[in-house]
């Protein structure tokens, strides 16, 4: 079906991810930096272990370009700040891959836990595979794991994958650690370049 007519003129939206290490925000900072740019739908975490805040943002404008100049506008926006102001930065934007579970209630849930890598060329056809047909599907089922997906970026890690969680020992619980074993999995994982994992709070 073609689309309606007044959709040939509305915005097409993109998600994109901002990662400030070395920043940490509270839940008052957060809610500033969100009414800054009223436009924009984010979310703000910050990580549990680490000194890093992250914003994902879903706008009717790309916030980046080849050079960063709008997405450091888009950021200094929300921090209320000059361009030459704004603390180290990496934004990349987010390609759905797959998404189970209760998206809305997701982002309503205090903890987001997060893994990331690159992957060899050779392997990279099955790496989707297991984690679309095994490794997702059995994550997601796990209780208090409210919605699960995972991501293509524009950047490296090319790979992302999250976990909205009711608790944070949800990850790395008896049952978490039972979805995950598999002759897949252990085939697949040592192949991952530059894994990262990482346990966030939602501050809004």
């Amino acid at each position: 079906m073609p689309p309606h007519p007044a959709d040939e003129t509305r915005p097409e939206k993109h998600t994109w991810l901002f990662e400030l290490p070395g920043v940490r925000w509270d839940v008052q900072e957060a809610r500033e930096a969100a009414e800054r740019v009223p436009e924009a739908d984010v979310d703000i975490l910050t990580a549990f272990s680490e000194e890093e805040t992250w914003i994902w943002t879903t706008a009717p404008t790309p916030p980046g370009t080849e050079s960063g100049g709008e997405a450091a506008g888009f950021l200094a926006a929300m921090l209320g700040v000059e361009r030459d102001a704004l603390p180290e930065f990496r934004h990349r934007r987010l390609r759905e891959l797959l998404k189970l579970g209760d998206a809305v209630d997701g982002v309503r849930q205090p903890w987001l836990y997060t893994s990331q890598t690159d992957i060899p060329p050779a392997v990279e056809e099955e790496f989707n595979r297991w984690f679309d047909e095994e490794h997702l599907p059995q994550l997601a089922a796990v209780e208090g794991t409210v919605h699960a997906a995972r991501y293509r970026t524009d950047g490296s890690p090319r790979y992302l994958a999250c976990y909205d969680l009711r608790d944070r020992e949800i990850q790395g619980g008896a049952e978490w650690r039972e979805a995950i074993e598999s002759p897949w999995r252990d085939r697949i994982h040592p192949r991952f370049l530059g894994p990262r994992k990482l346990m966030l709070k939602r501050l809004l």
